[in-house]
């Protein structure tokens, strides 16, 4: 995956209390390519939803495969980006909306139900499978739905619609043992490595390789890696390959050892035990359940 060396906040609209979300009247198509544009966040909560197509979806530092029907729920701050990893491209639609704006003032208090106002200090799943709650993906395409066509009450069909996704997304939330980090700073200073390990993460790499690149020392480089990803510099070059393994291992017509030897293993057993490690099952037995269950 290529993307600028700089994180990019991405709050180009002006949303307003009459106009709380965007687009409207139309329904955002989105197709990520295999080079996606920048790494990015937002100020606002971005929803969408995937109708078809495999790839990566970059949240937070993490890496997330999908396979067909999903929904993607991401709050402000959350740095992040979409990536097919095929010519055939993922087909998506996105939302943004501004929740301080959607709900008036007496009700905002109403979405600590939620959890929404302060994500930060949750775990939770950014990027939802319709097999895991079909629900919270239709709720994403009721509200696309009714932003899109604007018919009579549209705004109040939106803020129920709104509430009721995100109450039924904290659902899967727990409190987190390490809080996110919402430093701009910080994923300013990571930008640069964060690219580079995602160029480079099918060749060998080592942690000096990354401490040149990100002009920094191993202590702070290690420092800001657990703040903003939870992990080591090298344990995220393995969870980068693994990941992008995972995905590939959707295509059906891909050898199992050619896909352990594209994103950086030198042998297949390293790959095997590294992939079991992570994914608490092979990738033969990973490849049958999803596969299965994308049809």
């Amino acid at each position: 995956m290529q993307f600028d060396s700089k994180l990019g906040v991405f709050d180009t609209l002006s949303l307003t209390r009459e106009h709380p979300f965007s687009p409207e009247g139309m329904l955002f198509t989105y197709f990520p390519s295999e080079d996606p544009e920048t790494l990015h966040y937002h100020d606002f909560l971005e929803i969408g939803y995937c109708e078809t197509g495999t790839g990566l979806f970059y949240i937070d530092g993490g890496v997330i495969p999908f396979s067909g029907r999903c929904c993607s729920i991401i709050y402000g701050g959350q740095v992040h980006i979409a990536q097919s990893i095929n010519a055939e491209k993922s087909l998506w639609h996105f939302l943004y909306i501004d929740l301080p704006k959607l709900f008036e003032d007496d009700k905002l208090l109403l979405l600590e139900a939620s959890h929404a106002l302060h994500p930060q200090i949750y775990d939770f799943p950014s990027l939802i499978p319709y097999e895991t709650d079909g629900e919270l993906y239709r709720l994403c395409e009721l509200i696309m739905t009714e932003a899109a066509q604007c018919k009579e009450g549209f705004l109040q069909a939106i803020r129920a619609l709104t509430m009721a996704m995100l109450i039924r997304h904290s659902r899967h939330m727990t409190p987190a043992a390490r809080p996110r980090s919402d430093d701009v700073s910080l994923l300013k200073r990571l930008g640069e490595v964060l690219r580079f390990i995602n160029l480079q993460y099918m060749n060998e790499l080592s942690v000096n390789d990354l401490t040149a690149v990100a002009h920094t020392s191993k202590s702070a480089l290690q420092r800001d890696m657990l703040a903003f990803t939870g992990m080591a510099p090298m344990q995220y070059v393995h969870h980068i390959r693994l990941n992008h393994a995972a995905a590939m291992l959707l295509d059906g017509n891909m050898a199992v050892s050619d896909i352990a030897y594209g994103v950086g293993y030198n042998t297949l057993s390293s790959f095997n035990r590294q992939f079991l490690a992570k994914f608490k099952m092979s990738p033969s037995q990973w490849r049958a359940g999803h596969m299965k269950g994308s049809r």
